[in-house]
């Protein structure tokens, strides 16, 4: 389950490692009005047959551990990556609202964001190539509509409910998800493990074949 960029793409330096132990399925959003409208696209892109995890990074993990509320007996042991429960930077997104689209559209700012404040200059030679260009292809419009819809995000009341077995991965030189955001999830859902690793907010990009082991490792154990 995808990043703010919602498309998957971002996810291509781990597909390679996962589809030897998993046969997956890369959630996609199109635009859409409200969070619970991002819950109903996911659970329509979801298998079928019960007893399937979830892999959800930044802006899907809320979406994520929606569904495990509403699905206590689908879902399997499942990861959240680089993520949260109530909006990261909430004043900073609510001002997304008065910044022209044309803003969003705009390539060198989009990568100079994606690098600042979620690679931070990491060296990819050892992975594949990141798709650093991918925000050039996001509308301006759908990010800012998404940038909303983060804004107004908390979940945290439903963390208590979630009984699913959860692997949560925290960047810690994260400069989007803060401390506190991380200790929320890791306090108040039933059953997780966090794993700490130094890495900045795009970890399963910059850390793939240590996150791939991690996340095999925990679903294969059903924990």
């Amino acid at each position: 389950m995808p990043g703010l960029d919602g498309t998957g793409k971002l996810f291509a330096p781990i597909i390679p490692i996962l589809e030897q132990h998993f046969d997956l399925t890369i959630v996609t959003y199109p635009d859409l009005d409200s969070f619970s409208d991002y819950v109903d696209c996911a659970q329509r892109q979801l298998p079928e047959t019960p007893g399937f995890s979830l892999l959800a990074e930044s802006f899907s993990g809320p979406v994520a551990m929606a569904l495990m509320a509403q699905q206590p007996d689908q879902i399997g042991a499942s990861v959240l990556s680089s993520t949260f429960a109530r909006s990261p930077l909430a004043a900073l997104t609510r001002m997304a609202s008065y910044i022209p689209e044309q803003v969003f559209s705009i390539g060198a700012l989009s990568n100079f964001v994606l690098d600042v404040y979620e690679t931070e200059d990491e060296d990819h030679s050892e992975t594949q190539p990141l798709p650093l260009n991918i925000t050039e292809q996001i509308d301006g419009v759908l990010l800012k509509h998404r940038i909303a819809v983060l804004s107004r995000i908390d979940i945290s009341a439903m963390l208590p409910a979630i009984q699913v077995p959860i692997l949560y991965l925290h960047a810690l030189r994260d400069r989007i998800v803060a401390q506190t955001d991380a200790q929320m999830i890791e306090e108040y859902l039933p059953d997780v493990e966090r794993v700490d690793i130094d890495a900045p907010h795009l970890l399963l990009q910059t850390r793939p074949q240590l996150c791939a082991e991690l996340i095999v490792k925990h679903i294969q154990s059903g924990r």
